[in-house]
């Protein structure tokens, strides 16, 4: 299961952010099996996010991301995986 580091930008305020990703976490762990490590902000920037996930497969993450952008949109994110740096690591 590949580790994700990603850092992308908001444009909503971070705490609107963080409740709606939040909130989608029991959804992106029972549907797609991904699994958030952490999420937080750049301490001098907070629309600069940065999250940590455990996925079963890049597949995964890229399905969520378009069947989700609704909701990442209304979080204030941007689901185009071009609009993130995404490294993936070992477990």
């Amino acid at each position: 299961m590949p580790t994700l580091v990603i850092k992308g930008k908001i444009t909503k305020e971070y705490n609107h952010w963080v409740r709606v990703f939040d909130e989608v976490g029991e959804l992106r762990e029972s549907k797609y099996g991904i699994k958030t490590i952490y999420r937080g902000h750049e301490l001098a920037d907070e629309s600069t996010i940065h999250v940590v996930l455990y996925t079963p497969s890049m597949e995964a993450l890229q399905e969520h991301m378009q069947n989700e952008s609704e909701k990442i949109a209304e979080a204030g994110g941007d689901p185009s995986p071009d609009s993130n740096i995404i490294s993936v690591c070992t477990d």
